[in-house]
């Protein structure tokens, strides 16, 4: 492989920021679509001879072939910033020709300006559409009578969800239906209506579609208007350029199969190495469609975000990017303002448009508590189409990601008048005003991975996202509200949204600028080589930049990702050979995309990859620099091997379970329900998935009749809670090296045993409840004493042990020492027998004063012997307090156990496997009243006895039936409490009752030696 100059993370100073943004042509949205002639046609090869570079597409500039170097020094005059917030200026630009829409000789001159209307209108199309299967020739396996047959259609939507409202296929994420609906993704589908394109006194007539799934030819009464071949961009097409068309007219959306668009491309671009045996590489598209390791097949079809025909005159916003800072407690808003002329603007006859006015608000609160609304102006003459208008706000309030302060946001309002004040377009938005920076300066371990909000290092607790339905247009704000609360809930601080999937809709950015959840996207490539032909290079430019402007008001959103895992398995898996000199994706990561993210928004870093060590000269996967995926532990390791290494930023490792019980009940039709019934296997896509829940659950609790799925189903989900927790507290407590932790993953897509905390239908499993306590502000931990070793970073891209990095420790038991970093390895808990133990305690928090009591506990319920130890941190970090030998020895490692409880904050260390533990049975009793608030009933459990791992399931009993905890332990005489929702009042006699109510003992009582 060519080297190039290593791309780092990318990130400029807020004065570089804005230095840069002003010098950077940044020319039409790419909204715009050229003609068909524009794009380059299928075919050829790949890496041989003159490429399209980013300044050679024309996303960049017109509608026509017109081109313009995206990095050269830029022909616009931004807007100087106004003496005082109120201030007007103007940008013009000084070269002769504007680059802008030639002046329609043609169409009528409205002199008569009191006949055209000027506020753009938008009407969206959302209903009166049909869906019917396009040509003659249904493909293989349709069913007989569908070609012909129209169907109401819902749009915005995916030929899916129409089918099975009208029972042509069955829903696919049922029992084992997938394979029966794979013959809609090989099939052309038409979608019509009428539409009215009458002008109604306007000069322009757009058709817009902000999201077409995928190949699509669009047609009004068999005129083609044009063509579409990326679902994850938006489309605007001025039907004044279409002869004869106005008035009502049938509107089709032609949609061909991804599969033959993908065809098209794989003969051109040979074949590329990947996962699956699927063609998503090759069409810009959803990849997770294709069918994932946690994932159904169901490729789709349709337009899947919303249709509208806009009407407007003399010009409209046709972008707008708020980007924004804070210097010296000043809130400061760039707003970078393209506009669209309609051509036809000539009131005063001089064959030159008029002049625009551009008027940019911001209002809200202030630091005093009061409210501020400042603005500023800039004005456009004819030669210009964009400019820079800077709002300063005084007194800022910051946004802040969660737990470190409030999620304050400005209304943001952005207006195009004319010269007397008639508004013709208006944006209205929402921004935070906060900085953002990740640290990757190179310190004597590595390169780190630190994200810092408002000068404050951030604590990353993070989980992965992926699309929250195969057929992603069901998904709405109402279910994104709901995964991404209970997130929070959850003390999640970031999301990362993964590279197989979408850009997201704006609901979801603005549900997490309003949680304070920190966004990390991936740009759509993931764990596959990917062509670098024509056309889908031109495609990934105008995603790439369309996405990167459409986003950037969002303060929530803090790094842009170039791809998930490509890099390192085109070394780890030995691409390169297959692939010789064809481009892979590389050029994409390293030049392109960074170059985009940098003329678009340079306020956001940009990293190369998921996993990435910051240089080509490193494997991308290196424990000790940048970002790093933990999969040995899931693949071929005991969880125990979490321990082996201090990555500087995990941005995914995890561990499966199945769903929780009444959603795999409701997704599977076999009678009776085993672990190796067609239905339930089928719900597993993992490689070799089932083998791997055995051999994870094995270890710790012996091996499961494959008869009983209500044990298995116990089992995983506490083997998956447990592994969790080794990985987390492990990689936590050793703050600041591992300044992140990013689980994989929060939500499904389908119902389906997965690495997921909460199951496609809502539910929480028992690991959501778990990450409640991993993910708290203080997170108390007990762990073993174990040697310090020293060993080199991985050569080879596999995991392996981190350096030495602990520093020196109290010699005199019980006291504390306040440490940047420490490091254990080589013990599991549930495999160490009577090696010593320790505490270790991370906190978030400022600072943190209390007590940790320590006890050594007999099965028994008999306390063996307890101390209370101080527990001190004067800032943020990590304290570890050794213990002494009575209570950090076991004597018994079959009959003891060992817990740690310092505020409300519980650990318990289990000396040997769960299965050699001589557990006696639990014994304890449960009350149930009414919730005071009315809000469900509140459960009591006193314990008589040790109770360990208990677990709640109400969704046995109800469907709607909730817990608001999972796994818990308690120790004899202890009380808690349960909220219980969705229960009968009739339903709760059965609680106490198998399988609704376990404990681990009764699990394991008749399979304790296995």
């Amino acid at each position: 492989m060519t080297k190039r100059s290593p791309v780092a993370g990318c990130q400029r100073s807020p004065a570089s920021r804005r230095a840069l943004a002003v010098s950077t042509v940044i020319t039409a949205p790419p909204c715009h679509v050229p003609p068909p002639s524009a794009v380059p046609p299928p075919g050829g090869g790949a890496r041989q001879g003159p490429r399209t570079s980013i300044a050679e597409h024309p996303a960049y500039g017109e509608r026509s072939s017109a081109r313009a170097d995206a990095t050269m020094p830029s022909n616009r005059c931004r807007a100087s910033r106004p003496s005082t917030a109120t201030g007007t200026t103007a940008s013009r630009r000084p070269d002769a020709g504007p680059r802008r829409r030639p002046r329609r000789s043609s169409a009528p001159n409205p002199s008569a300006q009191q006949r055209t209307r000027m506020t753009l209108e938008r009407e969206e199309l959302r209903d009166d559409w049909t869906v019917a299967i396009a040509g003659d020739e249904p493909p293989v396996g349709a069913p007989e009578g569908i070609v012909g047959r129209t169907m109401r259609a819902t749009v915005p939507g995916q030929v899916h969800t129409d089918l099975e409202r009208e029972g042509i296929v069955a829903d696919p994420r049922y029992d084992r239906n997938e394979a029966a609906a794979a013959w809609v993704g090989r099939a052309d589908w038409s979608y019509r209506r009428t539409v009215d394109v009458a002008p109604r006194g306007f000069e322009r007539v757009d058709l817009v579609c902000e999201g077409l799934d995928t190949v699509a030819e669009l047609s009004l009464d068999g005129v083609v208007v044009g063509t579409t071949r990326n679902m994850h961009r938006r489309y605007r097409f001025d039907l004044n350029d279409v002869p004869g068309v106005t008035g009502e007219r049938e509107l089709e959306l032609l949609f061909e199969s991804p599969y033959r668009e993908a065809g098209r491309v794989a003969a051109r671009a040979g074949s590329m190495p990947g996962p699956y045996d699927e063609p998503f590489p090759y069409v810009r598209k959803m990849a997770s469609n294709f069918g994932w390791d946690w994932g159904l097949t169901a490729v789709t079809s349709g337009p899947w975000r919303p249709v509208a025909i806009e009407r407007w005159s003399t010009a409209r916003l046709a972008e707008v990017r708020p980007l924004v800072d804070v210097e010296a407690g000043e809130g400061v808003l760039d707003a970078h303002i393209t506009v669209e002329r309609s051509g036809m603007n000539d009131l005063d006859q001089d064959g030159e448009d008029d002049d625009l006015v551009l008027v940019v608000t911001v209002s809200g609160p202030t630091v005093d508590g009061g409210t501020t609304r400042q603005r500023s102006r800039a004005q456009l003459t004819p030669q210009s189409d964009e400019t820079v208008v800077t709002v300063r706000v005084p007194d800022v309030r910051r946004w802040w990601p969660r737990g470190y302060g409030e999620q304050v946001q400005y209304d943001v309002t952005v207006e195009l008048q004319t010269v007397d004040g008639e508004v013709l377009d208006r944006r209205t938005s929402r921004t935070g005003f906060r900085s953002t920076r990740i640290d990757t300066a190179e310190d004597e371990i590595g390169k780190p991975f630190t994200v810092v909000v408002n000068g404050t290092v951030v604590d990353v607790r993070g989980v992965n996202w992926i699309p929250d339905d195969v057929i992603v247009s069901r998904v709405d704000r109402a279910r994104i509200e709901d995964r991404l609360r209970a997130a929070a809930d959850l003390h999640v601080n970031l999301v990362r949204v993964w590279g197989g999937g979408v850009y997201e809709s704006h609901d979801f950015y603005d549900v997490c600028d309003e949680l304070g959840l920190l966004v990390w996207q991936d740009f759509p490539f993931a764990c596959s080589a990917y062509p670098e032909v024509e056309p889908i290079r031109s495609e990934v430019i105008a995603e790439a930049r369309d996405n990167v402007a459409r986003l950037a008001g969002h303060p929530s959103l803090v790094v842009w990702n170039g791809n998930n895992e490509n890099i390192w398995l085109h070394d780890a898996d030995g691409w390169a050979e297959e692939l010789g000199d064809r481009g892979w994706g590389l050029d994409y990561y390293l030049d392109l995309l960074p170059t985009i993210v940098d003329a678009v928004d340079p306020s956001r870093f940009y990293t190369v990859a998921s996993p990435w060590s910051g240089s080509e000269s490193l494997p991308a996967n290196h424990v000790d620099h940048e970002t790093h995926h933990s999969w040995d532990v899931w693949n071929r390791l005991s969880d125990d091997h979490y321990r082996d290494s201090v990555p500087r930023f995990v941005s995914e490792f995890g561990w499966q379970a199945p769903p929780a019980w009444r959603t795999l009940r409701d997704a599977v039709a076999d009678e009776p329900m085993r672990v190796d019934s067609p239905g339930v296997v089928h719900h597993q896509k993992a490689d070799d998935g089932m083998g791997k829940l055995a051999r994870g659950i094995a270890p710790r609790f012996g091996t499961v009749d494959p008869a009983d799925l209500d044990r298995w189903h116990y089992l995983t989900q506490l083997q998956q809670t447990r592994a969790i927790a080794t990985g987390v507290e492990h990689w936590r407590t050793h703050w600041p090296r591992c300044t992140g932790v990013v689980i994989w993953q929060l939500n499904d897509l389908w119902p389906v045993s997965s690495w997921s905390a909460i199951d496609s239908a809502g539910r929480l499993k028992p690991l959501a409840h778990e990450l409640r306590r991993l993910y708290d502000d203080v997170l108390l931990t007990i762990r073993p004493v174990a040697a310090r070793t020293s060993a080199a970073g991985p050569t080879d891209g596999e995991d392996r042990p981190g350096g030495t990095d602990h520093p020196d420790r109290s010699t005199h038991d019980g006291e504390t020492a306040e440490l940047a970093d420490t490091l254990s390895l080589g013990v599991s808990p549930g495999a160490f027998g009577n090696a010593p133990i320790e505490v270790a305690v991370r906190s978030s928090r400022s600072g943190l004063d209390s007590v940790v009591r320590v006890r050594r506990i007999a099965l028994s319920g008999a306390i063996l012997a307890e101390v209370t130890l101080p527990v001190q941190l004067s800032a943020s970090g990590v304290a570890v307090v050794a213990l002494p030998e009575s209570v950090g020895v076991v004597d018994d490692p079959t009959n003891e156990l060992v817990v740690a409880d310092m505020d409300w904050h519980r650990a318990v260390w289990t000396p040997s496997p769960d299965r050699e533990m001589r557990w006696q049975p639990a014994r304890y009793r449960t009350s149930v009243t009414p919730a005071p608030d009315g809000d469900g009933h509140d459960l009591v459990v006193e314990a008589d006895s040790l109770v360990r791992d208990l677990l709640f399931q109400p969704d046995r009993l109800a469907p709607t039936g909730t817990v608001d905890r999972g796994f818990m332990t308690l120790l004899p005489g202890e009380r808690v409490g349960f909220r219980l929702r969705g229960l009968a009042a009739a339903q709760l006699g059965a609680l106490d009752e198998s399988p609704v109510t376990w404990t681990l003992d009764r699990v394991l009582a008749g399979d304790i030696r296995n």
